[in-house]
């Protein structure tokens, strides 16, 4: 359950001691807040609530000077408290905190209507209606108002009571890898540096492994703390204080992110989904807050999808995939849009460039089948669990259960959507018919080519691996560097078929000693490049064999030699001398016979001898 509540309203409409009256802590710190009597940073506290017991108040400056520390307080709260001082009723500070509420992922909202002990009635009823008119067009509409006096104490019991039935309709903690965006960081004296902030999503525990960012710090948490409490584990929704070792304290400030290795990223570029409020020009400077760091950059739209942004910074952040974020002009610095990080790492595009695959936080497992089903390439295990958020464990057990489900492949390293080779088959073996239509003379082509004509992009041992299985599935066949369809044979016309039937004679009729492609052209009295056209249709067609340079024999000759070899020699090895007498060859057609027979692994050479060890046929 979610147990984080902050405060929101104009400046002097009674906050902190309204905080004070439900805690009993003042949650202004600084001397400064305390000499001019107003809330400049950041102030913490906890409250017992019936039914939910202890829960953590952010409270949040209201003087439009320091709107920065109030969108840090707000960016991880469950459940807003908005203040509203009922002889003032609303006031712009009012409405600009209310906006940016409703651009985070805050779920519920209590109106305490401050100071109304000083209000009479009718006062107090046209706040009540001023408040729930601006409510009325928002999510927030019906949200409970509630009279109270934090110097008498009445309707503080009554708030409480609103605010633990609040906390007990928002919905359960997000799941998933933990991080904590850094809001507060010091030295604690014998422990370490000791980092506080809300923690967002996740769980953890004592002993695990940190990573902050920017920077790629690594530490380990030491000891965890629950306003001043020990524990062993922390839960999102809270406001959580770790004590980490193995980290230099000078090395860690605010604004930084702690979380699990491999879910929280330095980066300058980064996309989100935002709701506008206000116009934005692409290529825009903006002011980006993302947890406790306010940081300059400037937003890029996307033609296809206006909710689509690209954040490019100037200087390095640490982010989380879906962690909340607050845009504004960059002068003067007003609200324009908040929303979510969907791409921690994003590639640069341009305006019309189509979004790159981000996840959904809502059905992480369709999430994780929706970006491999993004790009046919395939990607490791520590993309997905870069663009999803996920530990690499998380991530790798996802797959494998998609795997298990028949949803996913591991092509060696580089996971994608079954149906992505599905379809990339079908790609395959219609640019084959196409390529074989276009060529029938050419029994297969190079892969290179058919990738190309089916648009694809694979390559290294995933495109090894993906055309091994559509061969398993009989989709295509490979043959070394080509490709061709299932059972696919040379298409020849009468006169090709003609003229290859007189070569392949001309060869069958001197197998020991086989003419070259001019002997015949000569002996034939066809032209040489005839000649050498018909050799080449018998290569691709099978039906010829190429020997060694312009020494080729026909696939029924080569068979009979074969059978000749094992007749005469059996399981003996023989001599290159012996081989030459029974073709009755001499040594300038034997050498290169037997290299030949070796590379077809027909036979074996031990030394200067060769035994047979198979049959291989060139087909």
């Amino acid at each position: 359950m979610a147990r984080l509540i902050g405060t929101a309203g104009h400046v002097d409409h009674g906050k902190t001691s309204l905080i004070k009256a439900l805690t009993g802590i003042d949650a202004d710190r600084l001397p400064e807040e305390k000499a001019r009597g107003m809330t400049i940073d950041l102030g913490f506290a906890y409250v017992e609530l019936p039914g939910i017991g202890r829960a953590s108040i952010v409270d949040v400056p209201g003087h439009e000077r320091f709107l920065t520390n109030m969108i840090v307080g707000a960016l991880g709260v469950d459940v807003a408290l908005l203040c509203v001082k009922a002889a003032d009723s609303v006031m712009p500070q009012t409405r600009e905190h209310l906006q940016i509420l409703l651009l985070l992922p805050v779920e519920r909202l209590i109106v305490a209507l401050t100071f109304a002990d000083l209000a009479d009635d009718e006062t107090l009823q046209i706040a009540k209606d001023e408040v729930q008119e601006l409510l009325d067009a928002t999510r927030f509409a019906g949200a409970p108002v509630v009279p109270v006096s934090a110097p008498t104490g009445d309707g503080v019991a009554e708030l409480k009571d609103a605010l633990a039935q609040a906390l007990r309709e928002t919905s359960a903690a997000e799941e998933g890898p933990w991080y904590l965006p850094i809001d507060r960081a010091f030295v604690l004296k014998g422990q370490g540096i000791v980092v506080t902030g809300p923690l967002m999503r996740g769980a953890v525990r004592a002993g695990d492994e940190v990573s902050v960012q920017p920077g790629d710090l690594r530490a380990r948490v030491r000891s965890i703390q629950h306003h001043g409490e020990p524990t062993e584990i922390a839960e999102a929704g809270r406001r959580t204080a770790l004590v980490l070792s193995g980290i230099k304290p000078e090395r860690v400030r605010r604004g930084m992110i702690a979380g699990e290795p491999g879910t929280v990223f330095e980066t300058l570029r980064f996309d989100a989904r935002v709701e506008w409020v206000a116009a934005c020009k692409h290529g825009s400077r903006v002011r980006v807050s993302l947890g406790a760091e306010e940081v300059i950059g400037r937003a890029f739209l996307n033609a296809q999808d206006r909710d689509l942004v690209q954040l490019r910074l100037e200087s390095p952040v640490g982010c989380a995939t879906f962690q909340p974020l607050i845009l504004r002009h960059y002068s003067p610095p007003h609200v324009i849009a908040g929303g979510r990080v969907t791409v921690p790492l994003a590639a640069p595009r341009r305006f019309r460039d189509a979004p790159q695959a981000s996840v959904d936080s809502s059905n992480r497992a369709d999430s994780v089948l929706a970006l491999l089903s993004a790009d046919a390439r395939g990607r490791s295990v520590a993309e997905v669990a870069q663009q999803a958020g996920l530990s690499h464990s998380a991530a790798a057990e996802a797959l494998q259960r998609l795997a298990s489900e028949g949803q996913a492949i591991n092509l060696s390293g580089a996971w994608i959507a079954s149906h992505q080779l599905t379809a990339a088959g079908e790609a395959i073996v219609l640019a084959l018919q196409r390529m074989h239509a276009a060529a029938p003379s050419q029994s297969s082509h190079p892969r290179d080519r058919v990738l190309k004509a089916a648009g694809l992009d694979w390559k290294g041992a995933s495109l090894d691996r993906s055309l091994a299985l559509l061969s398993q599935a009989g989709k295509v066949e490979v043959l070394g560097a080509n490709l061709r369809l299932p059972g696919y044979r040379v298409q020849m016309n009468p006169h090709q078929r003609q003229l290859l039937d007189r070569v392949e004679g001309a060869l069958s009729a001197s197998v020991a000693s086989p003419p070259s492609p001019s002997e015949i052209a000569l002996a034939e009295r066809l032209p040489l490049q005839a000649v050498e056209a018909a050799i080449k249709l018998g290569l691709e067609a099978g039906e010829i064999v190429r020997i060694d340079k312009d020494m080729y024999l026909t696939q029924e000759a080569l068979r009979k030699i074969q059978d000749s070899i094992v007749a005469a020699f059996g399981d003996r090895s023989f001599a290159a001398a012996e081989f030459r007498d029974l073709l009755g060859t001499s040594r300038k057609f034997a050498i290169p016979w037997l290299e030949y027979l070796d590379r077809i692994r027909f036979t074996l050479r031990v030394g200067d001898k060769r035994v047979v060890r198979g049959r291989n046929s060139e087909e």
